[in-house]
């Protein structure tokens, strides 16, 4: 077989593998939007702070999700989180992030019985992205990298739309203000901070075809 031929083989298969691919593609709806709130708790740095006076109820997410099949796909979201001062409510900071997870259906990965999986779902979700934090002790932005990992139980409400629940652990790197709005250092050290959402909210499916990927 002379390298003309091999290419017009290797072509041939990678069209055919579209095909297949676009063939498969109006089996279930892949995209999905979800809105969230609720609680949070900040875990580290703890400097200058009572834990428990700062967990509130100023949190709220948004994200699509675009699942490559009905086991894994990319989720990208637009988080906000507000710690205030309980002492002085002008005190505290604000954190806004951008990121990117891998999504993971952990019903299917398990071969959950489909009895149980057309009405409850699990995601498991982590990933990375970008924290902007603006305290309250400065006119500047805090750039921070992050990382997170959670999960969600869903409840299926119909085809279009579902509740669901989250709990998310947030690592951020090289945090320079504490949760009071406070530099943690006069040095400019950093340190990684970390806080956890509790957050409940609901999910719309997006396509024409009878089924999400979640419930596929």
């Amino acid at each position: 077989m002379n390298l003309l031929s091999i290419r017009t083989y290797l072509v041939a298969i990678f069209l055919f593998s579209g095909m297949n691919l676009f063939a498969q593609e109006n089996n279930f709806n892949r995209f999905s939007a979800e809105i969230s709130t609720g609680v949070h708790v900040p875990l580290a740095p703890n400097d200058g702070i009572s834990r428990s006076k700062y967990i509130a109820f100023k949190q709220f997410q948004l994200a699509g999700r675009y699942m490559f099949t009905e086991k894994f796909g990319l989720k990208g979201h637009y988080a906000f989180n507000r710690f205030a001062n309980p002492d002085d409510s002008d005190m505290g900071i604000s954190m806004s992030r951008i990121g990117l997870e891998g999504v993971a259906n952990l019903g299917r990965l398990l071969n959950v019985d489909y009895h149980f999986r057309e009405r409850f779902g699990l995601l498991l979700h982590a990933g990375g992205g970008i924290t902007f934090a603006q305290p309250t002790s400065v006119n500047g932005t805090d750039h921070m990298g992050n990382m997170l990992l959670g999960l969600t139980g869903q409840l299926k409400l119909n085809n279009n739309f579902a509740l669901f629940g989250d709990l998310s652990y947030i690592s951020s790197f090289k945090q320079h203000y504490a949760y009071n709005g406070e530099l943690l250092s006069p040095n400019f050290e950093a340190v990684t901070g970390s806080f956890v959402n509790v957050s409940i909210g609901i999910m719309f499916y997006l396509g024409e075809e009878n089924y999400h990927a979640d419930w596929y």
